[in-house]
């Protein structure tokens, strides 16, 4: 099993190259459990302003790379995904109370 650091690394260099500087910010990587309850990692990756939530195209493809790296560096983990678009409206209390 590959350190975080290493599954940090290895995500960030596809999807840094996959996306580039202009859509690409950053990503964090979290260890744990899945729905399942089975080891896994969580990337979340941050996008640019002005990213269309809609053109997954490259993002898919970057994420199956990462799958295939991962399984040629015998890493046990599944990778699971979670966008973060520097668009996206945060829904929270508006200050207004319901009866």
């Amino acid at each position: 099993m590959l350190k975080d650091a290493e599954v940090r690394s290895v995500a960030n260099e596809i999807f840094a190259r996959a996306l580039g500087p202009d859509r690409f910010d950053h990503l964090d990587v979290e260890v744990g459990p899945d729905h399942y309850g089975d080891p896994s990692f969580f990337v979340a990756l941050y996008f640019r302003p002005g990213v269309d939530p809609r053109d997954v195209t490259d993002i898919s493809n970057a994420h199956a790379d990462l799958l295939r790296r991962l399984l040629d560096l015998v890493e046990e983990r599944s990778p699971y995904q979670r966008k973060h678009f520097a668009d996206d409206e945060v829904l929270g209390d508006d200050g207004l109370e319901t009866a």
